[in-house]
């Protein structure tokens, strides 16, 4: 029974790495917030340290103010982003701790936000007296950037593919570092820049992209165009309502990257871009959605793009969009080749070439897939798929980001 309580409790609480999670108290109150330039003065520029007075539900009347501290790291892009909206500016740019050497005066600790078109009341946090972990913010009004990709030679891209570039309000313009960039970002910037769907990304040196207009071994200080964003995250809610970047997302102006790591980005749609077909163990189109998966490109230009698909990052919802995309209602099953297939279907195998990989679609975002036209696999991890009509498929699988 004791052994019970303590599991269940410990389950309630959330344990990771022999740390007991509590979560904040409290919720529900109003504060005042504001940034002050630790001099007790208020900031004019929307940076500073941040500071709280609460207010009395009922009457509005000050009760005391103080630091708001972060004593356990639960301070995050999103409680930044609300508490800068608390203050009548748009979003958080940058924030970041600050150790002090004597405790100072606090009002609230280990504040939580999970949403932040919700007010500040709607958050998590303890009250606390005293602290030695402030927070530095710095929060702006002006908050649209526009992107784009750029080429090798540092003109606007012709394809969809390039180095990733952010403008902002005063047309300053740099890269995006890839800390924290994933499927979520890639995929809301590249509907900011018009496209549907996010094909891959990754960094400047993994792509082997080189700049002529600029050098990865300069000096930050140096550089021709500086690093403007980096931790890019956007929010899985935010992609499956369509919002914008300023909307969903969250980032910093301030970066420890160099250009190294500057974002290569790749927009489109797998399914704009290729089509699916099924053939025999004696390369004979089948009808039936059932054999070795053949890719082959929509373009004229492109026609010699043409082979099998590999199995990396393949997954169920892969194979339903393909399905579907042959006009069957799912994917009933799929499966490697494998080394013990490879005698029975090596002859129409090594008829073409493996030309695409990573294969990764959204189940509740259509045509959403992210893939890779440079493979790295041989014809053992080719795609054998069996499509299904509609009385044979289950529910359509949900997923999250």
């Amino acid at each position: 029974m004791v052994l019970f309580a303590s599991l269940f409790l410990f389950g309630l609480l959330g344990i990771s790495d022999g740390y007991i999670y509590v979560p904040p108290k409290y919720t529900g109150s109003d504060f005042k917030f504001w940034l002050d330039n630790n001099n007790g003065d208020l900031t004019s520029n929307g940076a500073g340290i941040l500071k709280a007075k609460l207010y009395a539900d009922d009457d509005r009347t000050a009760d005391g103010n103080g630091t708001v501290c972060d004593t356990d790291n639960r301070f995050t892009d999103e409680a930044a982003t609300v508490i800068c909206k608390a203050m009548g500016y748009k979003c958080a740019e940058n924030w970041k701790l600050e150790t002090t050497s004597a405790n100072l005066p606090a009002l609230i600790d280990n504040v939580e936000c999970t949403n932040t078109s919700l007010p500040f009341r709607r958050c998590r946090y303890d009250r606390i007296d005293t602290c030695n972990r402030e927070i530095s913010l710095k929060c702006s009004s002006r908050c649209d950037y526009e992107f784009s990709l750029l080429d090798s030679e540092g003109t606007k891209s012709k394809s969809k593919s390039g180095l990733l570039v952010a403008s902002n309000y005063n047309g300053m313009r740099g890269t995006v570092c890839d800390d924290n960039f994933d499927k979520a970002a890639a995929l809301t910037i590249c509907r900011e820049m018009g496209h549907t769907c996010a094909a891959s990304w990754s960094s400047r040196n993994d792509m082997g992209f080189e700049q002529t207009f600029d050098s990865s071994e300069k000096k930050a200080s140096e550089q021709d165009m500086p690093i403007m964003l980096d931790d890019v995250t956007c929010s899985a809610k935010g992609v499956l309502q369509n919002e914008t970047f300023v909307e969903s997302c969250f980032w910093k102006t301030e970066s420890d990257c160099d250009h190294s790591e500057d974002i290569y980005l790749t927009c489109g749609c797998m399914l704009e871009e290729f089509k699916f077909s099924t053939v025999d163990k004696n390369n004979k189109a089948t009808t039936n959605g059932k054999g070795l998966l053949i890719v082959e490109s929509k373009s004229e230009s492109d026609t010699e793009l043409k082979g099998t698909v590999c199995d990396d990052l393949f997954d169920e919802s892969s194979a339903d969009t393909i399905c579907k995309s042959m006009g069957f209602a799912c994917s009933k099953s799929f499966k490697s080749v494998g080394e013990r297939r490879s005698a029975a279907w090596g002859d129409v195998q090594r008829k073409y070439p493996v030309v695409l990989a990573e294969v990764d679609c959204h189940a509740q975002i259509q045509g959403q897939c992210s893939f890779s036209t440079d493979p790295i696999c041989d014809h053992s991890e080719d795609i054998l798929i069996k499509c299904g009509t509609e009385d044979q498929c289950p529910e359509t699988p949900t997923e999250s980001f």
